[in-house]
């Protein structure tokens, strides 16, 4: 089985990428033999320019840059996690880039190109209390996106800045031991 895995985090060594590396270990554990990550700070991915050709001619991206390096995994993977710090209210502007690009997998009829079925799982990481009620629902729309493409959402890990990162970080890898 093959995961990828897309860390949003500017930081090396940061919450979310040492969380996404507890899951990938979860994820193997579970008998994901080959994993992909992609980190969206070292990826040239320019913003989606809403040509359309994607859905005019029912096909990738036109946009030639790492993206299409990522695509061309996801259409083979089982599971995808996507990563992401809060920046001001709202997941990281690299990693909405990156959510906007999925434009080219949805048909004129509104059909998806992705095959169904692949888990999606989202963890992201805020420096309010873990418990603070404002952000749940961005990720949730965040997530939403690609449950909207056919993907399975699996779930989310928020980890706050007052959060036990032990336990955190257990429970990363038992949510990719989970998929």
């Amino acid at each position: 089985m093959k995961l990828i895995a897309v860390l949003g985090s500017n930081r090396p060594g940061s919450v979310s990428e040492r969380a996404a590396k507890h899951f990938i270990d979860g994820a193997k554990a579970a008998g994901y033999d080959e994993v992909r990550v992609f980190s969206a700070n070292d990826m040239n991915i320019r913003g989606c320019r809403g040509c359309g050709s994607c859905r005019k001619n029912d096909t990738d991206c036109v946009i030639e840059d790492d993206f299409a390096k990522y695509l061309s995994e996801l259409k083979s993977c089982d599971a995808l996690l996507v990563t992401a710090p809060n920046y001001y209210s709202q997941v990281a502007g690299p990693m909405m880039t990156f959510m906007n690009r999925h434009y080219c997998l949805t048909r004129k009829d509104k059909t998806q190109r992705l095959r169904p079925g692949i888990k999606v799982t989202g963890i992201f990481a805020q420096g309010a209390p873990e418990d603070y009620p404002k952000y749940p629902s961005t990720y949730e729309w965040y997530m939403g996106t690609f449950a909207g493409k056919g993907m399975e959402n699996c779930g989310m890990l928020i980890i706050g800045g007052d959060s036990d990162i032990a336990r955190k970080l257990d429970e990363a890898y038992e949510m990719g031991r989970s998929l």
